[in-house]
């Protein structure tokens, strides 16, 4: 038979509150003695900050209490400099599409006028 559910989504489904609530300080405890053993400091890569980003600002100011690989205000830095990003507009004229580009060229090539590469 196939199976339809994950494991671990059962788990969660069927747990109580409290038994959540044991689950997550369970994993906190663990990812503190995984992280003790790592030396130095964990350099995050755009993807994982986006992943960071997107688990963890539904959290809201629970973030503090769980977020262990950067600091809480490098996590709020990020919220910051996201919502800076999604805010910017193009500035300057829009580029000339890959059509009109090549046309530019072909006739640049074949009058031996214009411009060339």
């Amino acid at each position: 038979m196939i199976q339809l559910f994950h494991p671990l989504l059962t788990l969660v489904a069927t747990a109580s509150d409290s038994l959540l609530a044991r689950y997550v300080l369970y994993l906190k405890k663990e990812n503190r003695i995984l992280r003790d053993r790592l030396p130095g400091e964990i350099h995050t890569k755009p993807p994982e900050r986006a992943q960071l980003l997107k688990y963890g600002q539904p959290l809201g100011k629970a973030i503090k209490e769980l977020i262990t690989i950067v600091t809480p205000r490098t996590f709020h830095r990020w919220v910051r400099e996201e919502k800076r990003r999604r805010k910017r507009k193009l500035i300057g004229r829009p580029g000339k599409s890959a059509v009109l580009r090549e046309l530019v060229l072909k006739i640049a090539r074949e009058t031996g006028f214009g411009y060339g590469t």
